[in-house]
């Protein structure tokens, strides 16, 4: 089941169960906008070539006019850069050459005799994001999706993000990493001294409130009761927080700097 997450309907995020390539041209499509149209395939070689010791992991758009991969050509192959949590993609974040010019595939990983290209970003085994775009009605929509690669022999997809709002840029990672800053009536956030301080209006009704780190993994959860909510900084452990307060007067988000 896909859980979809949109918000302030500009960013959707969409968790489907992970899938792992693994098999000798193991497959699977991406639908990466949700518009019912297949943008992109990944797919998974094992042991091949004349000398049976290849493996090689790609992505490939089913448009390649269309379709566009964050990534630059190194050494003999276009590879798909490892983006990390904030890196922007968008037009101007980087060179937008991840297709081989005949084949129209991007290199994730490859290697041979189990040893990788040097030019390869994905051999360490941990996950990182690929950036993509498509085209929608003459303008494009940029997207993540984060995948895995385990010794250069499986690829495992875990979600995806894309945003909604054309020819708008999007943040790499979690859903909240993306969103934009929402200002709300008499709510405000602040650090003092040693302590986060979040402040609304008097008489308020509870709110839905999270707290989500530079990863965007959730730190605080909880219904914020009363106009003040106050908590020491050193339990938040990161360069900056993203405070999502829902209620009835609406959705505020605010970013905030913690100096540790």
């Amino acid at each position: 089941m896909l859980l979809l997450t949109p918000v302030k309907a500009q960013y959707v995020y969409v968790d489907i169960p992970d899938t792992t390539l693994e098999k000798n041209g193991d497959f699977f499509d991406l639908d990466v906008n949700n518009d019912s149209i297949l943008d992109f395939r990944f797919t998974q070689y094992r042991d091949t070539g004349s000398t049976g010791l290849i493996d090689h992991s790609i992505i490939s758009p089913f448009d390649s006019s269309g379709s566009a991969l964050h990534g630059q050509q190194r050494g003999f192959f276009f590879y798909a850069d490892k983006l990390q949590v904030g890196d922007d993609i968008s037009l101007t974040s980087s060179s937008w050459q991840g297709f081989s010019p005949n084949d129209y595939f991007g290199t994730i990983e490859y290697r041979f005799d189990s040893v990788s290209d040097p030019n390869s970003q994905w051999k360490n085994n941990k996950e990182g994001y690929i950036g993509v775009s498509v085209v929608n009605k003459d303008s494009l929509q940029f997207a993540w999706v984060r995948v895995q690669v385990e010794d250069g022999q499986r690829i495992i997809l875990k979600d995806y993000a894309y945003q909604q709002k054309l020819d708008s840029s999007i943040f790499a990672g979690h859903l909240w990493i993306s969103i934009e800053s929402n200002y709300l009536s008499g709510y405000m956030g602040f650090v003092s001294k040693d302590k986060l301080i979040l402040i609304r209006p008097e008489n308020s009704l509870a709110a839905r409130t999270s707290i989500y780190n530079s990863d965007g993994k959730i730190l605080i959860s909880g219904n914020w009761v009363g106009s003040e909510w106050s908590m020491p900084i050193h339990i938040f452990k990161s360069s900056f927080i993203t405070v999502v307060s829902e209620s009835i007067d609406g959705i505020w988000v605010e970013k905030i700097f913690i100096a540790q």
